[in-house]
């Protein structure tokens, strides 16, 4: 239990207790310093091997490119819709049968992240030309808080996603309202100032995360099926 979360009232310590308690604050404080320099040095190193890990992503899409123009009408659906398939393995409970059609057209995505002043990391979206927008790429943005609260910053507790935005979809033909759709991703609610509902957080930001990070999922299901 954090220090500051102990329900004891001053006249419950003697005056060495207190002056102890107060020196064993002050080094925790002296440790939260460290986690967010730590943290910070680890955004830089993970922007550091960005484009390392993009060149690695190049080559990834050149391969499903071309296994689509050599295969194209001649193939099951497991890798010519690879990035739906991918989206399926973590949110499926999100995607409607008319969000599969358009997720087709999904040919790459991306992230890049951002260390300077605010921390950040955009997901791109990238479509192939298709009937249902004109918009080629969609994209989604994260703001992280690196800091503790200054008034307590006791209760820090690591880096925390308090922002994010999406952006305007360009449809060519009016949406039917009322039913849910995984492009509501895209529209995202703004966060309560009391970022403190854990629920709340998980539901509307920290699980959107997971769809960036289900390529090797996907692949290793692959692999099993395979052997």
């Amino acid at each position: 239990m954090p220090m500051n979360q102990i329900n004891l009232q001053d006249s419950d310590f003697t005056v060495d207790e207190r002056k102890t308690i107060t020196e064993l604050k002050q080094l925790y404080l002296e440790t939260i310093k460290l986690d967010v320099s730590m943290q910070r040095d680890i955004y830089k190193m993970e922007k550091s091997y960005e484009d390392r890990h993009n060149a690695i992503y190049e080559e990834r899409k050149k391969i499903l490119d071309e296994f689509r123009k050599q295969n194209h009408g001649d193939s099951n659906e497991n890798v010519k819709n690879f990035w739906l398939n991918v989206l399926k393995v973590s949110c499926t409970e999100l995607i409607t049968p008319e969000d599969e059609k358009i997720l087709a057209f999904l040919s790459d995505m991306r992230s890049k992240l951002y260390v300077d002043d605010t921390v950040k990391f955009d997901i791109y979206f990238h479509f192939d030309k298709n009937e249902y927008f004109s918009n080629s790429v969609l994209k989604k943005t994260y703001f992280f808080n690196c800091l503790p609260d200054p008034k307590d910053p006791l209760l820090f507790d690591g880096a925390e996603i308090v922002k994010c935005e999406g952006c305007t979809i360009n449809w060519k033909s009016p949406r039917s309202g009322g039913e849910s759709s995984f492009f509501d991703f895209f529209s995202p609610p703004t966060l309560p100032e009391d970022t403190d509902d854990d629920h709340y957080i998980d539901i509307h930001v920290r699980s959107d995360w997971l769809i960036f990070r289900k390529c090797n999922s996907f692949l290793y299901r692959t692999d099993n099926t395979e052997q």
